[in-house]
């Protein structure tokens, strides 16, 4: 089963970087720039193909821990510069490497590419380098890759916001309060942990509710519906039991935060802190993101808005680190249409995205610790757990990974997307590029940085699992 899940995050890592590298070739050939090879993995080739059309080559190669575009000129070519078409002559003999863009013949054993001087260069060729592009195109083209994945995260939220349909489109409208057991040992057929659903066919909203409902019942056999974490502790189940309720059992259920520190039901809580929410998706999010600490909720009631200061939360503890616990029951969507889909799709992919920034800034701070980063070893082990829940859970984890990958690819860390457009940004505001030695040693810093971060990682990974 291990070499299955192996195989499934192999599909599923394929699949990012096709989509990644895919956006940065679309839009260099929409840009006019000549492409050389477009693969996937890394090292030796494993499937090649050539276009006689193009002359790009396309490849499979070994390690499937990134992909590349090879672009005519993504290196530098000075000897053609910009608009004007001036050569230097100090570097008219440099050779330049591309594929014969004619009808291939018979490739050798070594795939070696024709190696032509810069100074014999045909100048319509030259016109399809990536270093002769404006700025504005080379921006386009190195942002393509981030925004792909990013596009990809928000097309499956889409499908899994549909595959779960109406029942789990909440809210941010307090429809009520979980009560919770919080007794350290069974009793009366109640399990620590458990929240309580309904009584006697009654819906249990707040802790009023019980309490006048246990009152009014007292030493009467009842039925009762808890949600109760199932066995393999993945999901919560509906749990139905007999049993007889009296009020020396109150103590042993909490009075929710919420309800303790001023929220009510029907109010619809706008803001958490400083951070507008417009589902329940996001309020969940920023309760847990925030609410190890009091907050500030800006809420709507009876059409008037208020501010409840200082609100507390209870607080969870998970590998050392607090989370706000979130006890409020959302009131569901009254429609299932394209604007309610269309609305909670948008909204949920914004804050996965802020999650992104959310979970840097967090570990910049201090807050989590590295055993919180995970490299291709930790997300496959993660991506076998989740298979094992279902296919929605499963697939909310590509959508994390896909808007995951794609906003740190536009962070300005040198070897990233990110730092290749806030060169060319520089280079429009200084109307002139940055020397190419110089973005060559950012570059390359930044990669055996990267590289050296990512053997790191992957040894944590491994320890972690032995």
């Amino acid at each position: 089963m291990t070499i299955l899940y192996i195989i499934l995050a192999l599909l599923i890592f394929g699949l990012l970087i096709f989509i990644h590298e895919l956006g940065h070739f679309i839009v260099a050939r929409l840009c006019g720039v000549k492409i050389l090879e477009f693969a996937i993995g890394m090292g030796p080739t494993l499937v090649k193909w050539r276009s006689r059309k193009t002359g790009t080559k396309y490849a499979l190669r070994l390690f499937p821990i990134g992909g590349f575009v090879n672009m005519l000129g993504e290196n530098g070519m000075e000897a053609v510069q910009g608009d004007n078409g001036v050569k230097d002559e100090t570097s008219a003999t440099e050779p330049v490497t591309l594929i014969n863009d004619g009808e291939p013949e018979e490739e050798t054993e070594k795939d070696e590419p024709e190696t032509v001087p810069l100074s014999e260069m045909d100048p319509e060729l030259a016109k399809q380098a990536y270093c002769n592009q404006s700025a504005w195109k080379r921006i386009l083209i190195s942002l393509a890759g981030p925004a792909m994945n990013i596009i990809l995260g928000f097309v499956l939220m889409l499908v899994l916001v549909l595959l779960a349909g109406h029942e789990a489109m909440a809210t941010n409208m307090i429809g009520g309060f979980y009560i919770d057991y919080i007794a350290e040992e069974e009793q009366s057929g109640f399990v620590p942990g458990d929240s309580l659903y309904s009584v006697d066919g009654e819906r249990i909203f707040t802790h009023a509710d019980l309490t006048e409902l246990v009152k009014s019942n007292s030493g009467k056999e009842l039925s009762v519906v808890v949600l109760r974490l199932n066995e393999a502790g993945t999901q919560t189940e509906y749990v139905t039991f007999e049993t007889t309720l009296d009020e020396s059992i109150l103590k042993f259920f909490r009075v929710p935060f919420s309800e303790q520190n001023g929220l009510q039901i029907d109010d619809m809580i706008v803001k958490v802190n400083s951070t507008s929410v417009h589902t329940y998706n996001e309020l969940y999010y920023e309760i847990t993101n925030q609410g190890y600490r009091e907050l500030d909720l800006t809420v709507l009631r009876e059409g008037e808005e208020i501010v409840l200061e200082n609100v507390a939360f209870l607080i969870e503890e998970e590998s050392g680190v607090e989370f706000g616990y979130v006890d409020i029951i959302p009131y569901r969507e009254r429609n299932f249409d394209f604007v309610t889909v269309m609305k909670h799709t948008w909204f949920r992919s914004l804050s996965t995205v802020k999650m992104v920034y959310d979970s840097l800034f967090g570990m910049i701070t201090g807050r989590f610790g590295v055993e919180a980063v995970s490299g291709p070893v930790g997300i496959t082990k993660t991506i076998g757990e989740v298979a094992q829940i279902g296919f929605t859970s499963l697939l909310n984890l590509v959508v994390i990974i896909s808007i995951n990958l794609g906003v740190m690819n536009l962070l300005p860390i040198p070897a990233l997307d990110g730092c290749h457009i806030l060169i060319y940004l520089i280079e429009l505001i200084r109307r002139k590029p940055m020397k190419k030695e110089v973005e060559g040693v950012i570059n390359f810093v930044g990669l055996i940085l990267l590289l050296t971060l990512a053997v790191i990682i992957a040894f944590k990974d491994i320890f972690t699992l032995i």
